[in-house]
């Protein structure tokens, strides 16, 4: 009788390879998520430190950019921007004739560059306002954040190819009907509120600047006469657009997306002047921007409306 031939198996079948297969691709896929989650929440970290150094570099009682620049007439800082703490000619003031610029004579400290500065739009300060001055105690000793990262765009710029331009992602808000300085901003210049394309920039971890928003006097009550620059101040806040690039939080408008809406009603004064936070558990209005408050805890403080 003939014994039946075994053998040892020598192969797998197609069924163990598919199902090998997917386990390596699930494993890859779930790596590939650690790794994007981690680098996600670095980015995030890496932002948080930025806005706290900044806060830091514009407020700190002893080396800060606001205790250098304590009682320099017509200065105020809620017409700083952020490039304020990266440029050696520092503050510019207003001259309505010939007369004041002689008698030195600065109706208001404006201007922070001398960009686009010509004839009509205002003259330098004399140097010892704008460097440090040891008699006086005060003075421009920065930069105040060492290192630019980069520069602040123009309307059509983009981060890269198929981005959109930085005009429709919020940084060139619409400031018509406003109740802001004229000189403050040449909107015709392509200036933005929050800086001037090509000045030195500080950019959070996604390629865009961090700004500097000080709400309008609109935010806070219909009468803007009677608004002063320090209650605009009160609120002053530091902002990265995060992830997604869209400067979403509320400032010169209410829409999230940065259009342009009337600030008619008490709420959406309030909405605006509060960066989009309505209570102690909703700041949804913000989308995923970062925010640091300079001079307020980020929260709602029970204001009133008016």
């Amino acid at each position: 009788m003939m014994k039946r031939q075994t053998s040892a198996r020598g192969g797998f079948t197609l069924i163990e390879i598919l199902a090998v297969v997917m386990i390596l691709t699930l494993v890859a896929v779930l790596a590939v998520t650690r790794v994007g989650t981690l680098g996600a929440r670095a980015r995030v970290t890496a932002a948080e430190a930025d806005l706290s150094a900044i806060g830091a570099a514009i407020t700190d009682e002893a080396v800060g950019y606001l205790r250098d620049f304590t009682g320099i007439p017509g200065f105020h800082p809620s017409e700083l921007r952020l490039a304020n703490l990266l440029i050696a000619t520092n503050l510019y003031g207003l001259t309505e004739t010939a007369a004041d610029a002689a008698a030195g004579t600065w109706p208001r400290g404006v201007r922070v560059d001398d960009a686009g500065l010509g004839e009509g739009r205002g003259v330098a300060r004399p140097a010892d306002f704008t460097t440090w001055s040891a008699v006086r105690d005060r003075g421009w000793r920065g930069p105040y954040v060492r290192h630019a990262t980069g520069r602040f765009p123009a309307r059509d710029d983009v981060r890269f190819a198929g981005d959109a331009p930085f005009g429709a992602r919020g940084f060139f808000p619409e400031l018509s009907n406003l109740y802001l300085p004229d000189d403050f901003l040449n909107e015709k210049d392509g200036c933005s509120i929050y800086g001037f394309p090509g000045e030195p920039a500080i950019l959070d971890p996604w390629g865009n600047p961090y700004v500097l928003q000080v709400p309008p006097p609109q935010a806070f009550s219909n009468d803007v006469a009677k608004v002063s620059p320090a209650l605009r101040w009160r609120y002053a806040r530091v902002v990265s657009a995060g992830a997604d690039g869209i400067l979403e939080t509320p400032c010169y408008n209410v829409n999230s997306t940065n259009r342009t809406t009337s600030i008619a009603s008490a709420r959406d004064r309030r909405l605006v002047r509060q960066a989009g936070r309505i209570d102690r558990d909703d700041c949804a209005a913000r989308g995923d921007d970062l925010v640091l408050f300079l001079n307020r805890n980020d929260i709602d403080e029970g204001e009133d409306d008016e």
